[in-house]
């Protein structure tokens, strides 16, 4: 999909989202039960976990029945078209999104309740709430993260004679490793820069320490040198030295995330603990770890969160509140970490430890170490689809060598700055 369709499609849904703000939700009942309606996305694995969360409160709470609402993966899409349409869920699957929606004041700011109950927030990690707070007003709470890191082969690391990667390993470390464990002949590769995740972009500019920002009405910081150095170290991996298959390549073949993980035609990937549950019951036929990704000017990652938040056209807001501290607290906490497939959101240690205890990985240290890493500055703005879009297509024309880092650097800086002046 093009970037002015993509643009389109999410504007048009926002200004759907603007006439409709103030719509109250009919409200519901089953029975004699309040039916809290929450939006619910992911693997039949997801679905099943989120189930058992909701199954728990209601066995605490008889007069509540949870009715869950699939979003399917075009989460997006389907919750404007939700939201517009006033049939809102009472709790929104909000991710990223939130900034773009609490603009249009189809949110419930959760500050009141918090006061009232002093409810303690220092629980989830600073960097975690800064994406859910616009204006001054806290919109959402998040219940899991899932930092990348970097898997590698160790079979593959030690037949090539490349010392195994520590969570102290430097960005030279890496790239030393991956050329030494790229085979064009045998069409192995030594990582393998996805061409559809502008989150592992992102993580690599982050790490450069370019003080980039997209909060205002103009990019600020993407001109520096830090940042056409992040460009650089791109175009070289993928273009240039071809340690890692380029986007067209990646399409041609025709595989998903982690096949070539799988397969052993790369040596290293970068994922979330995402991967963990289907590792887990399909054992790989080598030996394998995880390690922090590498640092540069600083080790910062990205990670796939998932947040709640309240709909401000529910009937139940008071209802919705306390589902959503239980979504967020030692109970659901504890059913996050024996699923394995994301960290508990929360500083939760017996939660935590869990994770911690299960051995799998070996370092599954590395995930929970690198929470105080992530860097979600980019989610602070309601043009959120639309930078993230820019930013991987100009990116694809650098690794499939139709722009240098110069000329990409230029683009984006214009790309982003139309965008975030609204035209």
């Amino acid at each position: 999909m093009k970037l002015k369709k993509i643009m389109a499609t999410v504007l048009c849904g926002l200004m759907l989202i603007t006439a409709c703000t103030g719509c109250q939700k009919e409200s519901s009942s089953t029975n004699g039960k309040i039916v809290l309606e929450v939006a619910v996305s992911g693997s039949a694995q997801e679905i099943a976990v989120h189930q058992k969360k909701f199954d728990a409160y209601m066995a605490l709470h008889p007069n509540i029945e949870i009715k869950p609402i699939d979003i399917g993966f075009d989460r997006v899409q389907k919750t404007l078209t939700l939201i517009s349409a006033g049939k809102a869920p009472d709790i929104l699957y909000i991710n990223e999104m939130l900034y773009a929606y609490a603009s249009k004041g189809v949110l419930e700011p959760l500050d009141s309740y918090i006061e009232k109950e002093n409810f303690d927030v220092s629980q989830f990690h600073e960097n975690l709430l800064n994406p859910l707070t616009y204006e001054g007003k806290l919109y959402g709470l998040p219940q899991e993260i899932s930092p990348f890191v970097i898997y590698y082969n160790k079979d593959m690391f030690e037949a090539a004679g490349v010392p195994l990667p520590t969570d102290d390993w430097t960005q030279e470390d890496f790239y030393a490793a991956a050329k030494k464990l790229t085979n064009p002949e045998k069409k192995i590769y030594g990582y393998r820069q996805p061409g559809d995740w502008a989150d592992q972009i992102w993580g690599w500019l982050s790490r450069t320490g370019a003080k980039y920002d997209v909060t205002g009405k103009k990019s600020v910081g993407f001109d520096s040198p830090e940042l056409l150095n992040g460009l650089k170290f791109l175009y070289d991996m993928v273009y240039v030295d071809k340690v890692s298959p380029n986007p067209a390549d990646l399409t041609a073949m025709g595989k998903g995330a982690n096949v070539m993980f799988v397969n052993q035609t790369v040596a290293m990937e970068s994922a979330g603990l995402w991967m963990l549950p289907t590792y887990k019951e399909n054992k790989l036929d080598f030996n394998w770890d995880v390690v922090k990704m590498p640092k540069a000017a600083n080790q910062n990652t990205l990670a796939g969160v998932l947040n709640w938040s309240i709909s401000k056209s529910s009937k139940h807001k008071d209802e919705a509140w306390d589902l959503l501290k239980f979504l967020t607290g030692p109970e659901s906490m504890k059913i996050v970490a024996e699923a394995g497939m994301a960290l508990p959101s929360s500083k939760d240690e017996k939660a935590l430890q869990i994770v911690i205890d299960s051995k799998f990985p070996n370092n599954v240290q590395a995930f929970v170490d690198s929470v105080e890493n992530v860097d979600f500055r980019t989610q602070k703005n309601i043009y959120y689809t639309e930078i993230e879009h820019a930013l991987k297509s100009q990116i694809e024309l650098m690794l499939l060598g139709k722009a240098t880092p110069e000329q990409t650097q230029k683009a984006i800086i214009e790309k982003f700055d139309a965008i975030l002046a609204g035209k």
